[in-house]
This record gives C-alpha cells, sequence and structure tokens, in this order.
C-alpha cells in the first residue's frame, strides 16, 4: 500500500465537507452551529487549512448524516492544469 501525505487526506476531508454541507443546502454557519464548531473551524477546514481534532470531525459527520469515514474518502477534486493553456482548433 502505498502511504498517503496528510495534506492529501487534509484535501479529502475538505472536499468533502464543503460537498455535503452544498448538497444538503447548509451555509458554513449553519453546520457549524449542527455541529457545535466555530465557523472560522469549518472555514478553514474546507479549505484544509487546519488540523481538526477527532471529536469536531465527529460531531461535523454526524451533522451531515454521515458516518466520519465518509470525511476520509477520496473525494472528486477539481481538475487542476499545469503549463499554457491549450490552443483552440479553428472550427470549419
Amino acid at each position: 500500500m502505498e502511504p498517503i501525505e496528510t495534506d492529501t487526506v487534509f484535501r479529502y476531508i475538505a472536499a468533502n465537507v464543503q460537498r455535503l454541507r452544498v448538497r444538503r443546502g447548509l451555509t458554513q454557519d449553519e453546520l457549524a452551529a449542527a455541529a457545535d464548531v466555530s465557523p472560522g473551524l469549518l472555514h478553514r477546514l474546507e479549505r484544509a487549512k487546519t488540523n481538526v481534532s477527532v471529536a469536531a470531525l465527529v460531531a461535523i459527520a454526524n451533522a451531515l448524516g454521515v458516518t466520519p469515514a465518509a470525511l476520509f474518502r477520496p473525494a472528486e477534486m477539481p481538475e487542476t492544469t499545469r503549463g499554457r493553456p491549450r490552443k483552440r482548433l479553428a472550427g470549419p
């Protein structure tokens, strides 16, 4: 099994929390209140800028109606491009 970087896991959690929150029609403030965490913590979590406690992750997962394990799954990440943008070909 390949080792996984901590930053990668943080990005999975961030993407999953944001995706699930939006899917449920919640604002960051609403989810923070439901999970009894600070809005600032949730904001940093969704940007993968904080190391959050297991207790907070469990509370957030419960508020989202998922298991904590669901937050750790590889998430659909936005595609990043490298190099210069491709040129468009002229159409007929």
